[in-house]
């Protein structure tokens, strides 16, 4: 999909050498998702394919939103890609090349309430792990009052405590978002990928909890998540 991702790894579930990833957010209406959805995942990911295939990104997926978010939007692509000039190359998408059928052909925007919205983002640290059927992914947003505190105490606390238990997650991972940033926008987001839905909703059925005494999250990021989303693989191609 040209317009991207995401993704989240969030999990987005990115291979160990992927570093840059973009996340275009899109609202659907109900009368036309059967079409986008099948457009996307007939054309674009064969599109996306071969360029997984040719070095040129990493992996691409569509999600859908589980359940309303809050801006709007109803699905979102990730697309994956190991290098900054990879992700900022949208020569890529060139589906009259590698389809033989031109772009206008196939542009879903028609279809979609304002067209794409697209972030890019820079993986800080991940935990990698199956993508199984029927998992699904939380994407946690922040806006931490120190960015760097809870970057660093994600690398170098959390990570060794998920590496010996996930706690039931599949994957983990947090990434920093490059653009685009405002002053009311969050600036970062974990993911937490579980088997199933009900995991992931048992799994948010937590309003206290205990920090491990090493922890400063409380001061870095006081105001906690800006909003928590689950999304659920339409298609993932790597």
């Amino acid at each position: 999909m040209k317009q991207f991702i995401t993704i989240l790894l969030l999990t987005l579930g990115f291979s160990l050498n992927a570093q840059y990833y973009s996340i275009s957010y899109v609202n659907v209406p109900v009368e036309n998702q059967a079409e986008f959805a099948r457009i996307e995942t007939q054309y674009w990911s064969k599109v996306a394919k071969e360029n997984i295939d040719n070095g040129k990104q990493v992996a691409w997926g569509l999600v859908a939103a589980v359940g309303g978010t809050p801006s709007g939007w109803t699905h979102a692509f990730v697309n994956v890609f190991e290098t900054a000039d990879q992700a900022a190359n949208q020569s890529i998408w060139n589906p009259e090349a590698i389809l033989g059928i031109s772009s206008s052909e196939i542009n879903t925007t028609s279809l979609t309430d304002g067209g794409f919205n697209v972030q890019n983002w820079a993986v800080q640290t991940s935990i990698n792990g199956e993508r199984t059927p029927g998992s699904v992914t939380v994407w946690n947003f922040a806006r931490p009052k120190n960015l760097a505190g809870f970057i660093n105490e994600n690398k170098n606390l959390w990570k060794k405590l998920f590496e010996s238990d996930l706690g039931g997650r599949l994957s983990w991972g947090v990434g920093l978002k490059l653009n685009n940033r405002s002053n009311d926008l969050s600036t970062v987001m974990t993911w937490d990928r579980y088997p199933s839905l009900g995991d992931a909703l048992e799994a948010l059925n937590v309003y206290e909890g205990q920090l491990p005494k090493q922890s400063k999250m409380d001061q870095y990021d006081p105001e906690g998540w800006t909003a928590q989303i689950i999304v659920a693989d339409i298609m993932w191609v790597d």
